[in-house]
């Protein structure tokens, strides 16, 4: 039955999330059915941009510890400042990731991490990382003077799996659909210790390319890159850890004489292409993002 123009038009106002009836204007066109597709947000402003970059970035927080991911004072994430690209907002170290709040971010400098905006400390490891990222990958995608391996977010947690995966010298295996999603975009970096200064930070940048996803650091966990979005950062962490998971307990049923069965090459370029891109990326997030909100109740947007 043909939708109602007034239902359509109330569902398009009502949702969370932005849809069109232009279908050729979605990134999402060839895997949606129906009179609507989704699309990615736009800004009248800069302004406008960076109070969404910090909201949804204090919502990550807020996910990953829902997931179970925040472990101690270890663990941060940021995302590029649109009004000011030459800085980003990170978390301050030691506030909840449950209870985290956009006016708790901190603004640092690109080039050497230095605070310019808030008061309270932050991990030495997460200026050191993502300043040395941010500077050497430039903007990201869909940005001013940007490319498609530049860098606007990046998410580091302590999650179980992909910890204990990433004392294993392996990228993952083509075992599971999702896995496809990280197909020759998964970095390998060797621990060298704790990261507190920049040129530790730079070392680790040095390893991940314009193509790569995620970065496996070895004996430590994962850093995941966002070429778009905080979002699309968040959801390749969280996706790792469960392919991690999957990787793990397929390798423990896994029998003398048994083999794998593989996805054939070309099945995983098609898969990567649907499933592994930038804005799917984002709106693979968009189901906890609206989960994190109502259990929010605004106090992200304090």
């Amino acid at each position: 039955m043909p939708i109602p123009t007034s239902s359509l038009k109330s569902a398009l106002r009502t949702s969370n999330f932005p849809y069109t009836t232009n279908i050729a204007a979605s990134p999402f066109a060839s895997i949606q059915r129906g009179k609507t597709r989704s699309i990615m947000p736009t800004f009248s402003s800069t302004e406008t941009e960076r109070v969404y970059r910090k909201e949804h970035l204090a919502l990550v927080f807020r996910i990953l510890h829902r997931f179970g991911f925040a472990e101690g004072v270890a663990g941060h994430c940021s995302v590029r400042d649109p009004v000011r690209p030459d800085t980003f907002w990170v978390n301050p170290q030691g506030k909840s990731f449950a209870r985290m709040r956009q006016s708790d971010l901190i603004r640092c400098h690109v080039e050497d991490g230095e605070i310019v905006e808030g008061e309270l400390p932050v991990d030495a490891s997460a200026t050191s990382i993502h300043s040395q990222m941010y500077k050497a990958a430039g903007r990201g995608k869909n940005q001013e003077g940007g490319s498609a391996g530049g860098v606007e977010s990046l998410v580091h947690v302590h999650s179980p799996y992909t910890k204990a995966f990433s004392a294993l010298n392996r990228t993952l295996d083509m075992i599971s659909q999702d896995a496809c999603a990280f197909y020759d975009q998964q970095a390998l970096v060797p621990f060298a210790g704790g990261v507190f200064d920049n040129q530790e930070g730079a070392r680790i940048a040095s390893f991940i390319k314009a193509q790569h996803k995620v970065a496996i650091l070895q004996n430590h966990g994962l850093l995941s890159v966002g070429r778009l979005s905080i979002d699309e950062a968040a959801w390749w962490q969280i996706s790792f850890e469960m392919c991690a998971k999957a990787q793990i307990l397929a390798d423990s049923a896994l029998r003398p004489g048994e083999k794998f069965v593989f996805a054939e090459e070309q099945n995983i370029l098609d898969t990567r292409e649907e499933i592994g891109t930038p804005e799917m990326g984002w709106f693979c997030l968009a189901a906890y993002v609206e989960e994190e909100e109502w259990h929010s109740r605004g106090e992200h947007k304090l």
